[in-house]
């Protein structure tokens, strides 16, 4: 019963996030709440979480990978690119149609980011 009267006192404080989402389609949203500072990325039943700082960190590290460079292929033949994340049991596969509609969103997010950043500020 506490939870719930805590749960409750937070919905009726707005400590809740509010979410923006600064990028989107069928595939992909990017969102950030300013509150928390945090940047999510909604794929392909993946959720990936990372503060406006990691985010940025990701975005340099991986926005001059070039697909061809780090081709693989699946064991179907597929050709995909994987990249690591800090949990050695788990990775991000793309399909080159995949791997650039990722990017396009990530643009896109920090483009509208930044735009947001000028508004509030």
């Amino acid at each position: 019963m506490l939870f719930a009267n805590l749960i409750l006192e937070f919905k009726h404080k707005n400590f809740m996030c509010k979410t923006t989402v600064l990028a989107q389609n069928q595939n992909i949203t990017i969102a950030q709440c300013n509150n928390c500072k945090v940047l999510n990325i909604w794929r392909s039943g993946v959720l990936m979480n990372f503060s406006f700082e990691q985010f940025d960190a990701f975005y340099k590290a991986t926005q001059r990978l070039q697909f061809d460079d780090y081709l693989e292929n699946r064991p179907d033949g597929k050709e995909v690119v994987i990249l690591s994340t800090p949990f050695p049991d788990i990775s991000l596969v793309f399909t080159r149609d995949e791997w650039t509609e990722f990017f396009i969103k990530i643009d896109e997010a920090l483009y509208m980011k930044r735009v947001y950043e000028l508004v509030h500020s």
